[in-house]
């Protein structure tokens, strides 16, 4: 017999909070979810300062004395004497819903104190990726450039390491993890240049541009091939999740997610449990279906969507506002697909703490009505 679609949240603990939550906040949320038959709750750790200036860094007490410089000690749950996501935890297993909880691939200001040797992702010309965003500080270029680290780097790698060994000793008893995500487009930093020469025998600068694609590829498979066999030796039954990015504009799923460095066939080569493709509105009326071909396109991997249905996206990351309609549509274009496609499991919707009511009542009036 299919199994029920999953439906769930995501949320964060500081990101786009305005304010700062605590436990009564996340408790009322569970029992939202319980009550209207939403199953999972994805939590984002910490915050980039880029997408939300006023928060910026690690939202846990993190144990680790190489993270404590990334810590965001704006955070009551940063704090060991105000931490309340255990409690969280705790509530959620009573009501059985799963926590997830997201970690992304990259770092946050202070990294270089801990991790002097991290490399952050450059252009063939020797200019950081994110020095072509204009800026309105010293302090905001600065902050940028420490997130934007390069999965080639050994250093960056040993500090994702300690990241989820840490956040798993801090929550031992959560059901999975979300990352998001080392992603290609060719980096030519120090530790690209010289692992593609030790791999390939020549210079970066020298490769083809499909050799460079096929190289990265090839590297990402295997940063989250390790990634993903370490945790699971903490706890061999962590589910693990990939976001696996969007379906662009012109339509070419496949060419997308190899220039990424997501092919599925090496995402299939990495013991990963399910991918979350992201559907944001960029299609408008064409948004079913295009995220139908990313879907196709995954088979046979698992995909669990990660639906954004925010009406006041950053200024750094303009997506079409959402409302209510478009919410009950991609609902009830949701439920029929579930029925058609065995590796279409269910869809979780961002960003529950930056949401106008009517859409959070949108949603659970869809997800009510499924037959």
């Amino acid at each position: 017999m299919k199994k029920r679609i999953i439906w769930g949240w995501s949320t964060c603990l500081t990101y786009e909070t305005k304010k700062q939550l605590g436990f009564d906040h996340y408790s009322r949320l569970l029992d939202e979810m319980k009550e209207n038959g939403m199953k999972r709750l994805i939590v984002m750790m910490g915050s980039q300062y880029h997408f939300d200036p006023n928060n910026h860094g690690i939202a846990w007490p993190v144990i680790n004395p190489r993270l404590k410089s990334m810590l965001d000690r704006k955070a009551i749950n940063a704090n060991p004497s105000t931490e309340f996501f255990s409690k969280v935890i705790e509530r959620a297993k009573k009501l059985e819903i799963e926590i997830y909880l997201e970690i992304k691939y990259a770092g946050f200001c202070g990294i270089l104190k801990g991790y002097p040797n991290v490399d952050f992702k450059t252009n063939r010309y020797g200019v950081l990726d994110h020095e072509t965003i204009k800026y309105n500080s010293e302090r905001e270029c600065r902050l940028a450039s420490e997130a934007h680290v390069c999965h080639d780097s050994d250093q960056v790698q040993e500090y994702m390491k300690d990241t989820f060994e840490d956040v798993l000793r801090a929550y031992p008893k959560i059901d999975g993890i979300v990352m998001e995500h080392p992603s290609a487009y060719s980096c030519f930093c120090k530790s690209s240049q010289e692992k593609f020469r030790l791999a390939k025998g020549k210079s970066l600068f020298d490769a083809t541009k499909g050799e460079r694609i096929e190289w990265q590829n090839e590297g990402i498979r295997t940063v989250i091939a390790d990634i993903i066999a370490f945790v699971k030796r903490i706890n061999r039954d962590m589910k693990f999740a990939f976001y696996s990015g969007f379906s662009p504009e012109d339509g070419n799923i496949e060419r997308y997610q190899e220039l990424r460095g997501h092919k599925k066939e090496t995402l299939q080569n990495t013991g990963v449990d399910l991918v979350m493709p992201y559907m944001e509105g960029r299609h408008k009326e064409k948004e079913e279906k295009n995220i139908e071909k990313v879907i196709e396109y995954m088979k046979p991997l698992d995909c669990y969507v990660h639906c954004t249905i925010r009406r006041n996206p950053p200024k750094t990351y303009p997506l079409p506002p959402k409302g209510p309609e478009y919410i009950e549509r991609i609902i009830k274009w949701a439920i029929n697909y579930h029925k058609k496609d065995n590796n279409f499991i269910g869809m979780s919707f961002f960003n529950e703490v930056n949401i106008p009511n009517e859409n959070r009542e949108a949603v659970y009036k869809a997800i009510k009505n499924q037959k």
